[in-house]
């Protein structure tokens, strides 16, 4: 039975692929039989990567077109691939009978390999979630950027919140060496730790090399392009401690059955998902409920009618809750203690539920401004260093100032408040400027013109008495 691990990361750029193609090589020259099934539907890195182009995708199998070993690419080492389903947007979004022709090829999948790896799309949208919930275990790449390990932390969070965050093993990516890695890896696992109460595991490293952007100039993965480079050997090590640590039997179709179970929460026609539902037929629906809310094609209104009538029946049992639950919530914050930055996690947790189900931030720009002045406490050194801040970003982004500097100032000439000392100082200063950038006095035409008459009075001396 094969032990399905799910290659994913919270942002793109982490080398997520280039790990799922030479680590499933690794595996393969180790004896093991091993298919990477590319679920990333929006690009195809690994054809690219690999230098293949496939006949037939999976979007066939879920048309009922061809079976999963019509479409499985075997290349010379071993290593089998399923293509992504291109055409296919999203395969949370799939009716009965998608999901029904899934379920059965994942099956023979399992039946076929000893690991199966998903490359899945970075990010953190429900397709991506769904790929990463059906693996038994979640192999999440990190960098040393803080982008990485954000990202990621973001990622954990929403697979905890489906309660699918189990069996987490982190890579460090694009690292000097293993000290470099474990201290990386130890920030990395104290957030989770802290505030997500979640475990995650060590498994290895993956020294940064040159050899790998040759390897994939190249269209090779670089254990075969390079095998004896750093970094192959990191993958090759990386495949043993894998094999190591995932050496128990997994007996259970664990992965074509999450597909199966979704049989139960995407109906083929969903014009009124709330119709289709029958509320006293489900036992602990809270994974269905969400997977559903979370649907593409469900709008705010159509979410707010799937969960009213649960609310209704708790409302039911515990009468006037709303009149208690906010002073208590209130109570609870201003009175434990609560950290401040699990208080501002928790607020921007709730912002991005009201983003995801409104289709609108719940602060417009002009008010997170206002905020972000607020909160310096009128400092107006930090006032000015914000604008600096924004003015360089304006440029970055545009590839022009804010503001045109001469317009500035002549504005500033023209003022009535602008007196004829405030012009001499400016020119001043406009001079001691000139001084700095060009190495040399600044001189007008008038200036020059009586140098070079100083110039010929000290030539011809014997002039001066005309």
């Amino acid at each position: 039975m094969a032990k399905v691990i799910a290659v994913t990361s919270g942002k793109g750029g982490v080398g997520k692929t280039n790990i799922a193609t030479n680590l499933g090589l690794a595996l393969t020259a180790r004896n093991s039989k091993v298919c990477i099934f590319d679920a990333d539907t929006g690009l195809a890195n690994i054809n690219i990567l690999l230098g293949i182009y496939p006949e037939y995708t999976l979007e066939q199998v879920l048309a009922g077109e061809k079976n999963m070993m019509d479409i499985t690419v075997t290349l010379p080492s071993g290593l089998s691939i399923i293509p992504a389903a291109s055409g296919i947007s999203s395969c949370s979004n799939l009716h009965s009978e998608q999901l029904s022709l899934l379920s059965q090829a994942l099956r023979e999948l399992e039946n076929n390999y000893d690991y199966i790896l998903i490359d899945t799309a970075a990010g953190v949208d429900s397709n991506v979630l769904e790929f990463v919930a059906s693996a038994h275990h979640k192999l999440i790449v990190i960098t040393p950027e803080p982008t990485s390990l954000t990202d990621s932390f973001a990622l954990l969070k929403l697979l905890s919140i489906r309660g699918s965050a189990n069996s987490i093993f982190v890579v460090v990516n694009m690292v000097k060496d293993y000290p470099a890695s474990r201290k990386i890896f130890q920030r990395f696992q104290a957030a989770v730790k802290k505030f997500l109460q979640l475990e995650v595991f060590y498994l290895g490293y993956l020294i940064k090399d040159p050899e790998v952007g040759v390897a994939v100039s190249s269209q090779m993965p670089v254990v075969t392009f390079s095998p004896e480079c750093p970094v192959s050997c990191c993958f090759f090590s990386l495949a043993d401690v894998l094999k190591s640590q995932l050496s128990g039997p997994h007996n259970k179709h664990f992965f074509s059955h999450y597909w199966q179970q979704n049989l139960t929460v995407h109906p083929k026609q969903s014009a009124d998902p709330a119709k289709q539902i029958d509320f006293d037929s489900y036992q602990k629906t809270g994974k269905q409920l969400i997977a559903l809310i979370e649907q593409d094609n469900i709008n705010a209104q159509q979410a707010a009618s799937l969960i009213k009538p649960l609310l209704k029946a708790y409302l039911h049992k515990i009468p006037k809750t709303s009149e208690v639950l906010f002073p208590a919530i209130y109570n609870f914050f201003a009175e434990k203690g609560y950290p401040e930055a699990e208080i501002k996690e928790l607020i921007f947790t709730l912002e991005s539920v009201y983003e995801r189900a409104h289709g609108k931030p719940l602060r417009n720009t002009n008010h997170l401004i206002a905020r972000i002045l607020a909160d310096v406490h009128g400092s107006e050194k930090k006032i000015r260093l914000l604008q600096k801040t924004l003015e360089k970003t304006y440029h970055r982004r545009f590839k022009k100032h804010l503001y045109d500097p001469v317009a500035q100032t002549i504005a500033l000439i023209l003022h009535k408040d602008f007196s004829k000392k405030d012009f001499t100082e400016l020119m001043a200063r406009f001079k001691q400027a000139y001084r700095q950038q060009f190495n040399a006095e600044f001189t007008e035409d008038s200036d020059n013109l009586i140098a070079a008459i100083k110039h010929l009075l000290e030539t011809f001396p014997g002039q001066r008495k005309l």
